[in-house]
């Protein structure tokens, strides 16, 4: 029996496969987030765990819940630098004197940082932050010039 070698061609070009590592995927999500909100949201740091956050605008004033179970008050730090916010924490992994067996193991643990650029300039002397029940809200006053001003309408006759 003779051996027949075939000669295989593409019929189209190949396109290198790319790979992502932790630190390029954060990236590109970073790179997105950008083109499309600015700076608005980006995550600052690679973690096993990303804080979900809802920030929205009110007349008076910016206010943001993130959700931290399992975390208490102190073990969470909040900067704010001009109009840059930036929240801190850690999840703590659980201290056992014994040996546990996984069978699953989903609850994350780590550090987390997220930041965040306000769109309006708010009164930083005023902000008031509050913890409960794994929630922590910040209610961040606008300035005086950054609030929508309802203008009178005057008929005229």
């Amino acid at each position: 029996m003779a051996l027949v070698k075939r000669e295989i061609r593409p019929t189209a070009e190949l396109t290198p496969f790319r790979t992502w590592g932790p630190m390029s995927l954060f990236d590109e999500f970073n790179r997105l987030f950008e083109e499309t909100l600015g700076d608005l949201g980006r995550v600052t740091a690679p973690s096993t765990y990303v804080a979900p956050v809802d920030l929205y605008e009110t007349d008076d004033a910016l206010v943001l819940e993130m959700a931290v179970p399992g975390l208490t008050a102190e073990e969470i730090d909040i900067s704010l630098e001009g109009n840059k916010l930036t929240i801190r924490g850690e999840h703590k992994p659980v201290e056992d004197q014994g040996v546990r067996r996984y069978y699953l193991q989903e609850i994350p643990h780590g550090t987390f940082v997220r930041s965040f650029t306000l769109p309006v300039e708010i009164s930083s002397d005023e902000v008031k932050a509050e913890f409960k029940n794994g929630m922590l809200k910040l209610t961040m006053p606008k300035v005086e010039t950054a609030r929508a001003k309802r203008i009178p309408i005057s008929v005229a006759q």
